[in-house]
């Protein structure tokens, strides 16, 4: 569940084994690259600082490394990034410690295993950690680990442990507001409540995660207009929304849903699309090239959006303060990205 204080704590333990005098190499795992550095390595560089042990240590790019012995922690990504073929893995020899960070993401049951088989050399004990929030149970991790009431599949009881958290667990580290607002949503919105702050699996079919909208689209004409847009090409479409917002209302239209468009084309379908050279335009952030493209041919307001620690959860939260109307031509977004938290289908969680 949300706020339960498994980064933190799992940051101290491995950063404990760390300094211990008993052998540990550490692999921290998660899905792409760019997104490690952001997770619970975050936490243990802080952690590092906190307790005064940075003249302990080496921290160099993606390793840390114990001075006093040969110990250390590196990091590992399923993919360099989110496109991109699957990572090769660093040659680290008889590693004993792997911790999946945000496990959730990983795409397939398939790369998991992968990864895990590779850490199964003879002579060193390993211990395999992962961590995650609950998401549907038509993930993976689901369909491995557990029966269809939630319960622990007991055909792993004699080499696996579950441990389920919630923020109840770290109620004390807590801002004691942020806390009744939660217990408040036990009576709001109990579907959020049990899914987001308990951490509990939502049902095949329970993947909608926007509920305030309708097909409905008047806006009010002294909405402020802005743009979202997300590059694509060959296996997905570069779409673009408009958005018109005034007070806790929100008014969405899909302008552009299309593959295999370039930059290039893209200028000329968002002109075409009636999006005005001046409009502000919020773009994918991890495509500055295609940004700064646009940029120069015309749209001087484009800028790239802005993604924090959880931002996929923090927006949902935020629009779900808001009343939705939503143009009837916005139905692919609206089904693809908007309302369904899985692609159909899949067992992909939109991002």
């Amino acid at each position: 569940g949300r706020a339960s204080g498994k980064s933190t704590n799992m940051a101290a333990f491995l950063l404990l084994k760390l300094m211990s005098n008993e052998y540990a190499r550490i692999v921290i795992a998660r899905y792409t690259q760019k997104s490690i550095k952001s997770s619970v390595y975050q936490d243990i560089t802080d952690l590092i600082d906190q307790w005064g042990l940075r003249r302990r240590v080496r921290i160099t790019g993606d390793r840390i490394e114990n001075l006093a012995n040969s110990n250390f922690i590196v990091t590992h990504s399923f993919k360099i990034s989110d496109d991109s073929q699957t990572a090769k893995g660093k040659g680290i020899a008889n590693p004993n410690y792997l911790f999946v960070d945000e496990c959730q993401e990983v795409d397939s049951e398939q790369e998991y295993i992968k990864l895990v088989d590779s850490f199964r050399k003879q002579g060193v004990k390993k211990k395999i950690i992962l961590a995650f929030n609950p998401t549907s149970k038509a993930h993976w991790l689901f369909k491995r680990f557990y029966l269809p009431d939630e319960t622990p599949n007991p055909k792993w009881a004699k080499t696996h442990e579950f441990l389920h958290t919630t923020y109840k667990d770290n109620e004390e580290n807590l801002d004691p507001g942020k806390v009744a607002e939660w217990e408040e949503m036990r009576e709001i919105d109990p579907d959020y409540y049990n899914h987001h702050i308990l951490g509990r699996w939502l049902d095949i079919g329970e993947g909608q995660v926007f509920r305030n909208w309708k097909f409905t689209y008047e806006p009010d004409e002294d909405a402020e207009v802005l743009y979202g847009l997300d590059f694509g090409f060959s296996k997905d479409p570069s779409a673009l929304v408009k958005v018109s917002k005034r007070g806790k209302k929100l008014w969405v239209e899909e302008l552009i849903y299309e593959q295999g468009l370039t930059n290039e084309d893209l200028f000329e379908v968002m002109k075409r699309a009636g999006v005005p050279l001046e409009a502000t335009i919020y773009a994918d952030a991890a495509e500055p090239k295609s940004i700064e493209t646009l940029r120069r041919m015309g749209f001087r307001n484009i800028r790239p959006s802005r993604k924090g620690p959880d931002s996929v959860n923090a927006g949902i939260d935020r629009v779900n303060s808001y009343q939705v109307f939503c143009s009837p031509k916005s139905k692919n977004l609206i089904e693809e990205y908007y309302v369904y938290s899985y692609k159909k289908g899949t067992d992909k969680p939109i991002d």
